[in-house]
């Protein structure tokens, strides 16, 4: 029963773990798809889209000089050209976005009326401006040309005859990038106002206009550009992945946790079953949890072997010559202790025989064990035969003991040379489990026999046979 235990425990162990690893794993394991949502994510920006400086930065101051003519109503017998005089502008704002502006313009000199009469004026106008190339804007510099189309209202002032009526301003303002900070700009420009501006005309209606043709150069105040507004979707996204990624996390740390928990409650029943069975040291290494040896809080029987161990010390302790028995051994007792012993003359002649068979390294120590293989391979037909060669081992070390394998194969199925090959693959695998259990390679020897039909049923002859010798 507890040989069972020993086999079960281990391979339940074995299996469940396998089991727990794979569902792990397939929790754990990042995909190349995602392996871009852990790496830092270099920003984007929305475009045509910028975050708005209402007050700092992006001021302006223009000055400009041209020439300008007065149309009213009405019109004079003089021509557009014959009404040129020249005029100076000044004007100071700033832009909100890289496409919507504002400015106070001051604008003034003279004119020529309907009557080719000379007039002084002064005009004064907030005006709305908006950039109509302000998607050619990137994030390292400003655009070189802009195209900026302008409306607003104001005051124009006649000095002459003190008229001062509230008037339209319009006209389109064109602007080259000379520097970071240096604009040469030229305004077309015009103002309407009422017909009676001139002291001619209605004071109730629109008529008198004033146009100007100007160039000149603009200068950026303060800090100058605009800072894009970054894509926030990419970053979304990353965080809902990672709080997903975090959530199976949390899940598989619980879930290893629990195994954790439960794998070391079946150790320490292993570790009780090993101890009663006295290999506790055999397989206190081969433990991957266990760095060193930890001390045992509660103390079990130990099955010693008292028995077989006493056996072990006399073939151990005792040399056997062909035709007598010598030193500490079965022949030292009188004839009263083996009459207690029960051994007859004729069979203490046959152990004699057998001892001194078993000196000469011609008699394996007891009976051969047996592994069963399944059909054409090297394969066990069931792994609980493992736990003999734990054993053999075990003396073989303990007692400088060699060992034979025998290969063997059914020669009810498969050519002499397959069979042949077949029990060679059959022994070396055994071998090699006993290479793993510790025995020095040169105490161990490898016999073929090839395909056989020696047992009954025929799958009995699908074996390989362990027997110990003496040195």
């Amino acid at each position: 029963m507890i040989k069972k235990i020993l086999l079960i425990l281990p391979l339940a162990l074995s299996l469940k773990a396998q089991a727990d690893d794979v569902r792990l794993l397939d929790s754990l394991i990042v995909h190349n798809a995602s392996l871009e949502m852990l790496e830092p994510i270099k920003p984007s920006y929305l475009e045509n889209i910028t975050s708005a400086r209402i007050w700092k930065d992006n001021w302006f101051l223009s000055i400009s000089g041209g020439a300008s003519a007065f149309v009213g109503s009405p019109l004079g017998c003089a021509d557009l050209f014959g009404r040129i005089e020249p005029t100076l502008s000044v004007s100071a704002g700033k832009w909100f976005t890289p496409a919507i502006g504002g400015r106070v313009s001051f604008q003034g000199f003279k004119l020529k009326n309907s009557l080719l009469q000379k007039q002084s004026y002064k005009s004064v106008h907030a005006d709305f401006l908006w950039n109509v190339w302000s998607h050619s804007y990137n994030a390292r510099d400003q655009p070189r040309w802009k195209v900026v189309p302008y409306a607003g209202l104001g005051i124009i002032h006649n000095e002459d005859n003190g008229n001062s009526p509230f008037a339209f301003s319009y006209g389109v303002t064109g602007q080259y990038r000379l520097s970071q900070r240096t604009h040469l700009i030229m305004e077309l420009g015009g103002t309407t106002t009422f017909k009676n501006f001139d002291g001619r005309g209605a004071s109730n209606r629109f008529g008198d206009n004033l146009m100007s043709l100007t160039a000149g150069l603009s200068f950026c105040i303060g800090k100058v550009g605009w800072k894009r507004v970054v894509d926030a979707n990419p970053y979304i996204r990353q965080n809902e992945w990672l709080i997903e990624y975090v959530s199976s996390l949390n899940d598989c740390n619980s879930r290893l946790a629990k195994q954790h928990n439960e794998d070391t409650e079946s150790i320490a029943e292993l570790k009780k079953i090993l101890e009663i069975e006295g290999l506790l040291d055999l397989y206190k290494n081969r433990s991957k949890n266990e760095s060193k040896k930890t001390p045992s809080v509660k103390s079990y029987p130990k099955n010693d072997y008292s028995g077989l161990n006493s056996l072990r010390s006399r073939l151990q302790s005792t040399q056997w010559s062909d035709n007598s028995f010598n030193g500490d051994s079965i022949q030292d007792k009188s004839s009263t202790e083996n009459y207690k012993l029960g051994i007859s003359s004729g069979y203490q002649s046959l152990l004699q025989g057998y001892l001194s068979e078993l000196s000469k390294g011609k008699k394996c120590i007891g009976a051969p064990i047996f592994f069963f293989f399944e059909l054409g391979t090297n394969q066990l037909t069931d792994a609980s035969q493992l736990i003999n060669l734990d054993k053999i081992a075990r003396i073989a070390k303990q007692y400088n003991l060699n060992i034979r394998v025998c290969g063997s194969a059914d020669s009810a199925t498969g050519t002499a040379d397959v069979n042949h090959n077949l029990a060679a693959s059959r022994s070396k695998y055994i071998c090699s489990q006993l290479l793993h259990r510790g025995i020095d390679k040169n105490r161990i020897s490898e016999v073929n026999k090839g395909g056989i039909d020696t047992y009954t049923p025929k799958e009995a002859n699908r074996h390989t046979s362990v027997m110990l010798f003496l040195k």
